[in-house]
C-alpha cells in the first residue's frame, strides 16, 4: 500500500524491505531494485543473510573489508561463525556489533517521526556535464526545487551545501553558511554557483550535482525582525515566490520556469 501511494502521488517507484529488524529490512529493500518488495520472515533471517558479502553490512568500510578478507571472512555466514571474542579482540566494540548484525540482531527502534536536519535535491546525469554553463543551468533547476520544497514545508535554512560527483565516482562537498536564513531559490542558486568555483567543474566531467540546506528553522522560530530592517528587494522576492508557489500548486511545477531552463 505504501509503494502504491508513493507511485500515485509522485509517479516514482520505490523498493521496500520488510523484516523483524531495521538492519535486515534495510538490506532487503536494496535487493530487488528499482521496484521490488522483499519480505524476510523471522525464521528466514539467517537463510537470507548468510550468503551476502560482508560489504553489504552497514558500517563496514573499505579498510575493515580488507582486514576481514585477510581473515578469510567474506560472507555474513563467515562473520556469524567467527567467535565474537576474536572479533572483539580484532575490532573492539565494532567487532561485537558486526557479529550481532551478521545474525540479524538489531535492537534499534523505528523512529517514524524526527526533526529534518537538511533538505535538498540531487540529479544524476545520463551524460556527463562538462561545461560551467551547463553545470550552472542544472544548479538553477536544483536550487528552485529545493527552495520550493522548503517553502511548502514552511522552513528556512542557513547552510548551503553543494554536492559534486565526478565521472570517476570521486565525490566532494562544499558548504557555506549564510548571514541570514533563506528559502529563496535565487539566493540558493547564486550561493551554489560560488561554491561551484571551488570544484573542478569544466576540468573533470560531472556525473551528479546536488544542493541541500541545513540548520533549518520553522518560519518565525528563532528569527528576530527589526522594525528598521525592511529590505524592499527581499519583500519583492517573497511576494514573487508566493505567487510562483500559487501557480505551481494550481498548474504544476513546470508552469512557470526561468527562461534559462526552457528547451530551445
Amino acid at each position: 500500500m505504501i509503494k502504491k501511494t508513493i507511485l500515485t502521488q509522485t509517479r516514482l517507484t520505490v523498493s521496500a524491505g520488510v523484516a523483524p529488524s531495521k538492519f535486515v529490512a534495510k538490506i532487503a529493500s536494496d535487493i530487488d531494485k528499482p521496484d521490488g518488495l522483499t519480505v524476510v520472515p523471522r525464521r528466514g533471517v539467517r537463510e537470507f543473510l548468510d550468503p551476502l558479502p560482508v560489504k553489504k553490512m552497514w558500517g563496514i568500510g573499505k579498510k575493515t573489508q580488507i582486514t576481514l578478507r585477510r581473515l578469510n571472512i567474506k560472507s555474513f555466514r563467515d562473520l556469524r561463525r567467527t567467535p565474537v571474542t576474536f572479533l572483539e579482540k580484532k575490532f573492539g566494540k565494532q567487532g561485537i556489533k558486526m557479529h550481532g548484525l551478521a545474525m540479524g540482531v538489531d535492537e534499534r527502534d523505528v523512529m517514524p517521526d524526527h526533526d529534518v536536519k537538511s533538505m535538498g535535491h540531487e540529479q544524476t546525469f545520463l551524460h556527463d556535464v562538462t561545461s560551467l554553463d551547463a553545470a550552472k543551468k542544472e544548479l538553477l533547476a536544483l536550487g528552485n526545487k529545493v527552495a520550493r520544497r522548503m517553502r511548502r514545508k514552511g522552513v528556512t535554512g542557513k547552510t548551503v551545501t553543494l554536492k559534486v560527483k565526478y565521472n570517476d565516482f570521486v565525490q566532494i562537498t562544499r558548504s557555506t553558511t549564510l548571514p541570514k536564513r533563506t528559502d529563496d531559490g535565487l539566493e540558493v542558486y547564486s550561493t551554489a554557483c560560488r561554491l561551484l568555483e571551488k570544484t573542478e567543474v569544466a576540468i573533470k566531467p560531472i556525473r551528479l550535482l546536488g544542493i541541500s540546506l541545513s540548520q533549518l528553522n520553522l518560519l518565525g522560530m528563532g528569527i528576530h525582525l527589526s522594525l528598521f530592517d525592511q529590505n524592499t528587494s527581499s519583500q519583492k522576492r517573497q511576494r514573487l515566490n508566493s505567487t510562483l508557489d500559487s501557480l505551481d500548486e494550481k498548474f504544476g511545477d513546470q508552469s512557470v520556469l526561468p527562461a534559462t531552463l526552457l528547451d530551445g
